[in-house]
């Protein structure tokens, strides 16, 4: 059998496993990512038919192109009004919740492990790429389990903030730790706040530019093929210009998304209907690349995990426990505000369980090495770095799979405690 025929009969598997999962996960609440780490892992350590190496070409456009869909899909899901107004709650939670998940992390590894002492920041840097929970798996399990709206809405849209914080926390991070020797705060500041600066500026003109696009093609086919185009060729553009390309990304879909904001700039307030009605075929092909991609870095993930390293798999199961258990204070104060006084521990508990780690944390942790060394201008990183980031990876890569289980054998345990939060 030649290798294509071998290559192509893997994909074939991982789709089909992939499409089962997104079943699962949709009728019965139990995650994707779990059967596509595990079918990762079969694939790779278990049986070494897909090696390691084979992925060191794909990682990183694999991850880049993962970077775009999470951030334009996150952009759909931030309604601006709604965020400062009416979802108060839910800010919080995503605000307090990524610094607190963060802040557990960095002095468990630091303190207790004493993970890689030269540097705090690389402890504090695991903090942030598991620092919040998966937009796409929190969002589809509280829809599907019957819990009030008021639930749904902060659960749903704290994940979708989150994907947002621990790729742009990270992405600081990975620049601070790149660029922190010999070089003033000040210095390091001021370029963050100019790549910060020239990515929103890019990805909010961007945006300007995409929704009149979109309305002048609004009758010709394949638009969203050339939409995706479009929001590459802005994440490669911004990253030229010495920006950050998934903030970019991230503006231009907050642009579109709350074009009524932007009235002075656009030809006229027709385009405003027009592109809300389009948004929604766009967000439907979207989920559909969005699945995609998310079924074969899942499986990235599986193949580079080392399930057999008990010292890193103990690691990542504490730290999963101690996110949940970092979580359930704030998840106790949050709860009287969405109108659970009286049975504020059951929403309290239902809230902390919904943490599950996914593809944000899995694509900052693959990418940590390739951003560190582009950073630094190197094309090989030093033996300590290069270690301790295979660490991270590995353990991030167990945290996301932990976290999967344990929201799927809460949301089970806890199916009766749900119904009295209703009645």
């Amino acid at each position: 059998m030649g290798a294509e025929i071998h290559g192509l009969f893997i994909a074939s598997l991982v789709i089909f496993i992939g499409f089962i999962g997104s079943v699962l996960l949709n009728k019965h609440n139990i995650p994707d990512a779990i059967f596509l780490i595990v079918l990762g892992y079969v694939l790779g350590p278990l049986t070494g038919i897909v090696p390691v190496e084979l992925l060191s070409g794909v990682a990183t456009y694999l991850g880049a192109l993962a970077l775009i869909v999470i951030m334009f899909e996150s952009s759909f899901g931030i309604n601006l009004r709604e965020l400062l107004i009416t979802a108060k709650s839910a800010l919080i939670l995503a605000t307090v919740g990524f610094i607190i998940s963060s802040l557990i992390t960095y002095f468990f590894l630091y303190y207790i492990i004493g993970f890689y002492p030269e540097n705090p920041l690389m402890s504090l840097i695991v903090g942030t790429i598991i620092g919040g929970g998966s937009g796409a798996i929190i969002a589809s399990i509280v829809q599907r389990i019957n819990a009030p709206s008021s639930l749904q809405i902060t659960l749903s849209l704290e994940s979708v903030l989150t994907d947002v914080f621990v790729i742009i926390f990270t992405s600081i991070l990975s620049f601070i730790i790149a660029k922190g020797g010999g070089v003033e705060p000040q210095t390091i500041a001021a370029n963050i706040a100019a790549s910060f600066s020239t990515s929103i500026v890019i990805g909010g003109i961007a945006g300007v530019l995409l929704a009149y696009i979109l309305d002048r093609l609004r009758k010709e086919s394949h638009l969203y093929t050339m939409a995706i185009a479009y929001l590459i060729l802005l994440y490669a553009m911004t990253d030229f210009f010495g920006g950050n390309g998934a903030i970019s990304v991230l503006s231009c879909g907050i642009v579109l998304t709350n074009l009524s904001y932007f009235t002075g700039v656009l030809p006229s307030k027709g385009i405003i209907e027009r592109i809300h009605f389009q948004l929604y075929s766009l967000e439907s092909m979207h989920s559909e690349l969005t699945l995609l991609i998310r079924m074969f870095f899942f499986v990235e993930v599986g193949i580079v995990m080392n399930i057999r390293d008990i010292y890193v798999v103990t690691i990542a199961a504490i730290l999963s426990v101690l996110l949940l258990l970092g979580r359930m204070p704030l998840a106790y104060v949050v709860a009287p505000g969405l109108g659970f006084s009286d049975k504020r521990g059951i929403a309290a508990t239902l809230i902390s369980l919904f943490y599950a780690r996914g593809l944000a944390a899995a694509v900052m942790a693959v990418l940590l090495p390739t951003n560190l060394m582009s950073y630094m201008e190197v094309t090989q990183l030093p033996p300590d770095l290069e270690a301790a980031t295979n660490f991270i990876i590995q353990v991030a890569s167990a945290v996301v799979l932990f976290t999967n289980v344990i929201l799927t054998i809460g949301v089970i345990v806890m199916r009766d405690k749900i119904r009295e939060l209703i009645y």
